[in-house]
């Protein structure tokens, strides 16, 4: 009596508890998360124990009433939301970052969108906007950060070692997002825990069964439990998978924007020994073989972790008979080890082979003119099918050794039971295989088939992960532009002092050697010499795109670069000459007068508005090279450096081109200009004339 008094007591302090949580939190944001699991927890638990003693025939009034209040609290926390910000309805956020644990864990934040998407055809103005840690720019300023500090202890350890090995992109991976990593990891070990919980359930519901007279709440409790559990461990799983789908995205992201800086900044002696075809599969295969391995991230220790928990069950259940089954699996590691082995080989050699098709096709594409002027169409088509036959043998292997694996794993869990049953009996007369043993290890080597089914895949798929890896690390680890190469001048001035440059390193004698030049603010000096004489080089040094072997190179101001090819995108033409700058209408149509364009553009079907192919293949040269003279123009830069511009149009065109954007009349003539030219027409109104010779600036010459 005493007892039941103190439950009944118990129960109200419970109930009132209750009422205050639930009448706070009708007026709060969402709680902590761990106070929302608690009352989940506590409420799951009373409801189990009242489905028990409903079955029971009897009901238990406080525990109903305090049952209702409790999932009255889990229903209001569930929906609560955070404090209403204005600013972030009025820039349509994503409502995922202030919801709740419950919104969070079942989704409940996209219910808006669905609701929209059911009524009408979702627009581009109903989705919402990226969380500030999910946009590109933060998420590569992350990864730099922690690339730089393992570049950093690479760098130290091959000094230790006396090595050149390249700096590993796993770790920086690892760091950059090792919240939601170690959350997923959290959540997967508690979903493998809840998975094997089932066999012990199973086992505690046939003993039920096999009892003469059990009492029923016992065996409904079970039952419950049983599918709380499965239902739990779904969710989980599910939630799990979410969290690495969105590290996918993040690491896409991230490793494209790290392949872009890095083509960008690569060193000229890097980049000749990169083919386009090389640089291309880093980033259509390379990136996407990666990606696809980070969904079976968690797998590498969860398939170990879970094998563990199986044969720790058998054994408790079948005894030492489960060594038999442990046996088998030891046998599988080094079968598998050695599958791996042979599949990385020839994964490797599959990548080198496809490396050299794409050059080849690239090669082909670029060059079809040439291709077609002299017939060589089929020589190409043979050497690029052969390539390709090469490539698909050798993926043929890939692939059959895989399935084989395979279907050797998927047999495992089979073998496994085979030989633990059968030690079992004749290890002692008085092992009696019982239902509840049977059912139990049943239960568990088939919870061991599905990852022994994906053992193989997993395997194979690291092991392309692990080539992918070697080559974009050895990539990300070539040498790059040296930082703080150009030092800085004053206001549009441009200054070499005694300097020595070149472009394979410091190893290498110099291209440019003791070279002495002051530019004053808006001077107009021209560089004349013969081919290969280092007028082009020069003005790459300026950019920093040379190495500084000794000396000193400064440059005050912004730079506007025209080369002697422009680089022309698939783009509009207007797109094309703003490259990302802002639209002023009134600078634009200077811009393109100056630079005789309006006539081209009243012959195209859409005047500036005309899409141009992939490098321009829609543009004549002189077009061409009027439209990257425009660039350079709109970029409204301090210095010109200006690699005959001119050479690509004819004698009249040449000339307004001078007259209204190069010459003492022209947009330039208040900038600083620099200008490489064979055309000595255009040399007159210089005021510095530098005549370049192997490398060496001779005496300047002045006109009179």
């Amino acid at each position: 009596m005493r007892k039941r008094t103190e439950k009944v007591a118990c129960e109200k302090v419970s109930c009132w508890l209750c009422v205050w949580v639930c009448a706070r939190s009708a007026r709060r944001p969402h709680p902590h998360s761990a106070v929302f699991i608690s009352l989940l927890y506590c409420a799951l638990t009373k409801l189990t124990l009242l489905v028990s003693e409903v079955f029971e025939l009897r009901i238990d009034w406080p525990l109903l009433i305090e049952t209702g209040l409790l999932m009255a609290e889990v229903a209001l926390l569930s929906t609560s939301k955070g404090a209403d910000d204005p600013a972030q309805k009025q820039k349509n956020v994503c409502p995922e970052e202030g919801s709740s644990i419950f919104n969070r864990a079942f989704f409940c934040w996209m219910n808006k969108i669905l609701r929209i998407g059911a009524n009408r055809t979702l627009e581009f103005d109903d989705l919402f906007l990226l969380a500030d840690r999910c946009k590109a720019e933060n998420l590569a300023k992350t990864w730099t950060k922690e690339w730089a500090k393992q570049r950093q202890t690479q760098a130290k350890r091959n000094a230790a070692k006396k090595q050149d090995k390249p700096t590993s992109i796993v770790w920086p991976f690892i760091r950059s997002q090792k919240r939601i990593i170690f959350f997923s990891t959290f959540v997967r070990v508690l979903s493998d825990c809840i998975h094997y919980l089932n066999p012990l359930l199973l086992k505690q519901l046939i003993e039920f069964v096999s009892m003469p007279n059990p009492p029923f709440s016992f065996g409904i409790a079970i039952a419950c439990i049983m599918f709380v559990s499965a239902e739990t461990r779904s969710w989980l799983q599910n939630f799990q998978v979410n969290c690495m789908f969105k590290l996918n995205v993040y690491y896409q992201s991230t490793l494209q924007n790290a392949l872009l800086n890095k083509v960008l900044n690569l060193s000229p002696s890097a980049r000749a020994s990169r083919t386009a075809g090389e640089i291309l599969n880093h980033a259509a295969v390379d990136v996407e073989i990666l990606i696809q391995a980070i969904p079976y991230l968690q797998n590498l220790w969860s398939i170990p972790f879970q094998f563990t928990l199986a044969m720790i069950m058998l054994w408790f259940t079948l005894g030492p008979a489960a060594l038999a089954g442990v046996t088998i699996m030891l046998l599988f590691i080094p079968l598998n080890y050695f599958s791996s082995r042979y599949i990385k080989r020839y994964q490797i050699a599959q990548m080198k082979v496809k490396d050299e098709r794409t050059k080849l096709s690239n090669e082909l594409l670029n060059g079809m003119k040439v291709v077609k002027l002299y017939a060589w169409e089929e020589p190409f088509e043979e050497r690029i099918n052969h390539l390709r036959k090469e490539e698909i043998r050798l993926l043929k292997k890939v692939c059959m050794a895989s399935r084989l694996i395979d279907i050797f794993n998927a047999t495992g869990p089979f073998l496994v039971a085979m030989a633990s049953f059968t030690c079992f009996i004749f290890l002692s007369e008085d092992n009696v295989l019982t239902p509840s043993i049977a059912f139990v290890s049943l239960t568990v080597f088939n919870q061991l088939r599905q990852p022994m089914r994906i053992f193989a895949q997993l395997i194979n798929t690291f092991v392309q992960a692990a080539v992918s890896n070697k080559r974009l690390s050895k990539f990300l680890s070539e040498e790059e532009l040296q930082p703080g190469v150009i030092g800085v001048a004053d206001p549009k001035v441009v200054k070499l002092e005694e300097a020595s440059l070149n472009w394979q390193g410091a190893k290498f004698d110099p291209t440019l050697r003791d070279l002495n030049i002051t530019v004053k603010p808006g001077q107009f000096i021209a560089i004349v010499g013969t081919v290969g004489s280092g007028k082009s080089s020069l003005l790459s040094a300026l950019i920093g795109e040379m190495h500084v072997l000794s000396g000193k190179v400064s440059v005050g101001g912004r730079l506007g670069y025209a080369p002697q090819q422009s680089w022309i995108t698939n783009k509009t033409i207007r797109d094309n000459v703003l490259f990302n700058e802002n639209y002023n209408e009134e600078f634009y149509q200077k811009v393109v007068r100056a630079c005789q364009l309006n006539n081209d553009f009243q012959q195209f079907p859409h005047g500036d508005l005309t899409e141009v192919g992939e490098n321009g293949i829609t543009l004549s040269g002189g077009q061409k090279a009027r439209v990257g003279l425009a660039r350079a123009v709109y970029e409204d830069g301090d210095i010109y450096l200006l690699d005959d511009p001119l050479s690509a149009v004819d004698a009249h065109v040449g000339q307004k081109l001078y007259n209204e954007v190069i010459g003492p009349s022209g947009i330039l003539s208040k900038k600083t200009r620099l200008l490489v030219t064979h055309q000595l027409q255009y040399t007159r109104e210089a005021e510095v004339i530098l005549v370049m010779n192997e490398g060496v600036i001779g005496e300047p010459f002045y006109h009179n």
